[in-house]
């Protein structure tokens, strides 16, 4: 006689990596927790590859960057002389800042660091997402509305050359 055929047990390295994502995103939404509840308006926290930078903006706002150890791989691709500026979270992505307003970005606007460059909601929140490069955009790669995934390439900038100012130039 035979046994039946139960669910079978996730291998090895699939209950690593989600526990190593539950990890981190446990850490993340306790940080976000104990700051709201506090009168802190920056707080930068880094454990092992996970880099977790919680910043206020604006009264009752919290702007959030994490960037999970799986998403730690170099930001350059080695093809292209052109710079992606990454999603430092997942959630979905608003290139304005209201519906009817324009975008914050469009193909041939020259960014300096720091510029903001759209906002992602996560759990309810709209976080500020920044350039973290100077440069001329040349692609715009994420759409109102997509999901878009933590360190997915929104925008790709072509470098400027010498100092810029930090901020948005049309």
């Amino acid at each position: 006689m035979t046994e039946a055929a139960g669910p079978r047990p996730a291998s090895p390295e699939v209950s690593l990596a989600a526990q190593r994502d539950a990890d981190w995103l446990q850490t993340l939404r306790a940080l976000v927790a104990v700051v709201e509840g506090s009168d802190a308006t920056a707080v930068e926290v880094r454990r092992g590859s996970l880099r977790i930078r919680l910043r206020r903006a604006r009264p009752g706002t919290t702007s959030v960057y994490a960037v999970a150890p799986a998403a730690s791989a170099s930001v350059a691709d080695s093809t292209s002389s052109l710079r992606p500026v990454r999603c430092p979270i997942t959630g979905i992505w608003y290139d304005a800042p209201s519906p009817g307003a324009p975008p914050y970005v469009q193909v041939g606007d020259v960014l300096g660091v720091g510029a903001v460059v759209g906002l992602v909601e996560t759990m309810k929140v709209f976080n500020e997402v920044t350039s973290d490069a100077a440069g001329i955009v040349r692609e715009v790669l994420a759409h109102r509305g997509d999901l878009v995934q933590a360190n997915a390439v929104l925008f790709t900038l072509e470098p400027l050359e010498g100092d810029v100012a930090p901020g948005h130039f049309a």
